[in-house]
């Protein structure tokens, strides 16, 4: 039975903080692994590769070869465990993974700007999938594109692990060595993805449901651990299990890592110009054909009903780390645009923007309130109805007037990512008032 530590009448069992201390020692050790803190993961998350949007394609098909077969860990964890509470706890975790995320969860979703529709009654594989085809790379592509020998041989061993060598090996492997620390894994990943690939986040939604909401799954095995752990001879089986899983993923990453560094080095293509000089801008371009003659051949994209409208866009909670890093409400429009992005901006009266600049152009047009900006020193007052620019990497602050104040944004940042620009940098000294 799993338990808390304590009696039916609340008493503190005697015997649970041998179990639970060691556990806790073993997260600590697990928490200063290699795995968790390897190169790899801080090179993506920072860009310093060659080829940054490439290195992350290249992680999204090999790291298919371990997810996809999540399913068969847990089943194969669920046929070592000897405690029939046990095996109940992780089949619904079984079931969470092949039938989606429970409505239950969907106020704690949407607070994480998670919509309940990408993710209501989909497997966890689907959305991995999803995010795959966004990419370019669905059933076809990836039958002709096979796995790197690193990314079979973690699959498999990480299943043998799972399945062959008794209950405590198999849940310090799923448990203490994977679930465990799944946020702290797919953080950098997240991060490299939002800024160096031109992916929505619905289609990205496999990283944030794991980023953000499955710490559930890790607290599961975590308490099965701890009972385990009660005997003390289970306990370097548990911790064995742990590094084991661990230690297969560093080699994964350390194979990624060579491979990324062994990509060609990704150049930014050079601006086209029109004829007589100018340089594409605005709407001008749209009616002139020798800016790209094939659009006069106009091939429709098919998409689902759903995913040509994100509704309600300013009435979910706010983009959680976009929001705090501005110091102020921004909910982004989550739609699978690969050249511009927009978000909804919220001021209180009197409120300001951090002092930022960025590689990216944006047009702001205000929909509600007054007040003014700060942009590169020069003031510039503004009212409900205007619309300002804010040029590439110019320092920029906007402050509310004695009014609620919303606005909308635009940036060309997708574009910028798809042509392989990577400087996306954002900074926030002292105000610029």
């Amino acid at each position: 039975m799993i338990h808390d530590g304590r009696t039916h009448n609340g008493i503190p069992s005697p015997t649970a903080p041998g179990g639970r201390e060691f556990i806790q020692r073993l997260e600590l050790e697990v928490n200063e692994h290699r795995a968790v803190h390897h190169p790899y993961l801080e090179a993506l998350s920072k860009g310093r590769l060659p080829d940054p949007a490439g290195a992350l394609r290249d992680y999204a098909h090999q790291y298919f070869a371990y997810s996809t077969n999540f399913q068969r860990y847990l089943t194969a964890t669920i046929s070592q465990l000897d405690t029939p509470e046990h095996r109940r706890v992780l089949l619904a975790n079984l079931l969470e993974e092949a039938h989606g995320v429970s409505p239950d969860e969907a106020e704690l979703m949407r607070k994480h700007g998670i919509e309940l529709e990408w993710v209501e009654n989909v497997p966890h594989p689907v959305l991995y999938q999803r995010y795959l085809k966004a990419l370019g790379m669905d059933e076809a592509w990836l039958r002709a594109h096979p796995f790197c020998d690193e990314a079979v041989q973690w699959s498999q061993l990480f299943l043998l692990c799972c399945g062959s060598l008794g209950a405590a090996v198999a849940v310090g492997a799923m448990g203490i060595g994977t679930e465990l620390v799944v946020r702290q894994l797919y953080t950098p990943v997240l991060e490299a993805i939002q800024t160096y690939l031109d992916v929505s986040s619905r289609d990205r939604v496999f990283f944030d449901l794991h980023q953000k909401i499955d710490d559930e799954h890790g607290e599961v095995l975590l308490r099965i651990a701890e009972e385990l752990a009660e005997d003390p001879a289970q306990r370097s089986l548990l911790r064995t299990g742990a590094l084991m899983a661990l230690n297969l993923r560093a080699a994964f990453y350390d194979s990624m890592l060579w491979r990324a560094r062994a990509m060609p080095q990704a150049h930014r293509p050079r601006t086209e110009t029109l004829p007589g000089g100018k340089v594409p801008g605005g709407s001008a371009g749209f009616v002139d054909p020798t800016c790209n003659p094939d659009s006069l051949e106009p091939r429709p994209e098919q998409l689902e009903p759903g995913e040509l409208i994100h509704r309600q866009v300013g009435h979910g909670s706010a983009a959680e780390a976009f929001s705090r890093s501005r110091g102020h409400p921004v909910h982004e429009v989550a739609l699978p645009s690969r050249t511009m992005s927009f978000s909804i901006g919220k001021l209180a009266p009197g409120q300001e923007t951090s002092n930022h600049r960025h590689a990216y152009e944006s047009l702001i047009y205000i929909l509600q309130g007054s007040g003014w900006s700060v942009i590169e020193g020069r003031r510039v007052e503004w009212n409900r109805g205007d619309a300002l620019y804010v040029p590439p990497w110019n320092w920029h602050q906007h402050f509310a007037g004695n009014e609620n104040t919303v606005y909308l944004t635009g940036t060309n940042l997708p574009l910028l990512n798809q042509l392989g620009q990577s400087v996306v940098r954002q900074e926030q000294p002292q105000g610029n008032h």
